[in-house]
């Protein structure tokens, strides 16, 4: 498991993430990123970080996949990801994506984004 400071559960190895998801009863947001992209970097900083954003977070399980591994190319073809960052919103009770949002967004715009997917989950902890 890594992560941030304060922030939900994080898992690197898929798998795993969607279990614990389903176990815990959460949703997943996958968080599809790359070691050279400045506007992960800025999400990542300024964003994750933030304690309001944090609280939002700690209702997903979060899955953090870098897209230059084999697993985030895998992953990532999967779910058509052409760029970073890009964060799927999963169900894996229902094993459907609920929406895709590609790039950086502030801190309130990512807050909104967490809003509409826990709505679109259906899932208790939401």
């Amino acid at each position: 498991m890594l992560g941030f400071a304060g922030a939900s559960e994080w898992f690197s190895d898929p798998i795993s993430g969607i279990e614990y998801a389903k176990k815990e009863q959460k949703p997943v947001m996958f968080y599809f990123h790359s070691e050279h992209c400045p506007y992960c970097l800025q999400m990542e900083t300024f964003v994750f970080t933030d304690e309001k954003v944090s609280k939002y977070m700690d209702k997903f399980v979060i899955i953090s996949l870098n897209v230059d591994t084999q697993v985030g190319r895998l992953w990532s073809k999967r779910f058509n990801v052409f760029g970073t960052p890009t964060f799927v919103f999963y169900d894996p009770k229902k094993d459907t994506v609920m929406s895709i949002a590609f790039g950086s967004r502030s801190k309130e715009d990512f807050i909104k984004l967490l809003f509409m997917a826990c709505e679109r989950s259906h899932i208790k902890k939401c």
